[in-house]
């Protein structure tokens, strides 16, 4: 089953994709109620969601790890930040890139069909609406913006001394357009998330090309960790980090010049976003 959000006569609805119809859901897990549009009549939207959640880092190339294994070892549990809803585009719309630089990052996004805590390993499947395609747009050449100096304990020497501190996730990924969020939600029972082809393409080239295989924690483990922090809201979208670069020899730093063109992302079976750049 493909799910869709639209816009008709001014009202957000959503509903169930059958070829070129919508057929209208009181909502988007709900059992249909009749109403048909046909699909290019309608404005289709972004998913709807309060809440997006990102794996900071999933896949074992990006970490700079020869294995899942090895990864999993660095990395202890999945690492989440967040990015804020207000920053949302769709498919199409204008990406605006920091003269700074930037790049895509192919991800998955998990849609949850409701709201859950401490969720047991074996029930999270019954939480998973279904999958869309993601685009984690970042900036490399702003996250030092959010690094400071402070008097820290060094791990190496135990010696309390003035080091940088690494901020939060913020400049290189909370601005404006640096979330192309899907509009279909594909279920769980049309695509199982193996091996699925997740490409990435700026100005015609393209800068990832690998599969889910490289992911180190599963969107199980990645849902049931976020579940033990806090109550994860109905409809939010949980990324599954994105993969590695092509040539990349440290991925925290590899960024492209900003410039006007397209960048893409595409996850097999699930769906692909293309937008615009324009830089400001």
């Amino acid at each position: 089953m493909k799910l869709v959000f639209f816009e008709y006569q001014g009202k957000v609805r959503s509903g169930e994709v059958i070829g070129n119809d919508i057929i209208e859901m009181e909502s988007v897990n709900k059992e249909p109620k009749g109403g048909s549009y046909d699909i290019r009549s309608v404005k289709i939207l972004p998913v709807q969601t309060a809440s997006i959640f990102c794996v900071l880092v999933n896949s074992y190339k990006m970490l700079g790890a020869s294995s899942k294994q090895e990864g999993k070892e660095m990395l202890g549990t999945p690492k989440f930040f967040i990015k804020l809803p207000s920053i949302v585009v769709g498919n199409g719309d204008i990406v605006y890139a920091p003269k700074s630089g930037i790049r895509p990052e192919v991800e998955i996004g998990i849609i949850i069909k409701e709201k859950l805590r401490n969720i047991n390993s074996g029930k999270i499947q019954d939480y998973i609406l279904g999958y869309t395609v993601f685009n984690d747009v970042t900036a490399p050449g702003e996250a030092s913006k959010d690094w400071y100096y402070a008097r820290r304990r060094d791990p190496n020497d135990g010696v309390v001394k003035r080091m940088i501190v690494r901020g939060a996730h913020f400049r290189n990924k909370n601005r404006d357009t640096f979330a192309v969020l899907g509009s279909i939600i594909t279920t769980p029972d049309e695509v199982k998330l193996d091996r699925l082809r997740m490409m990435s393409i700026y100005d015609n080239k393209v800068i990832q090309d690998s599969t889910t295989d490289e992911f180190i924690f599963s969107p199980e483990e990645i849902i049931r960790e976020l579940s033990t922090i806090l109550t994860i809201p109905q409809l939010s979208v949980i990324t599954t980090g994105t993969v590695g670069y092509s040539g990349a020899e440290d991925t925290s730093e590899y960024k492209l010049e900003a410039k006007s063109t397209t960048m893409e992302v595409h996850v097999e079976r699930i769906g692909s976003l293309v937008n615009p750049v324009k830089v400001i």
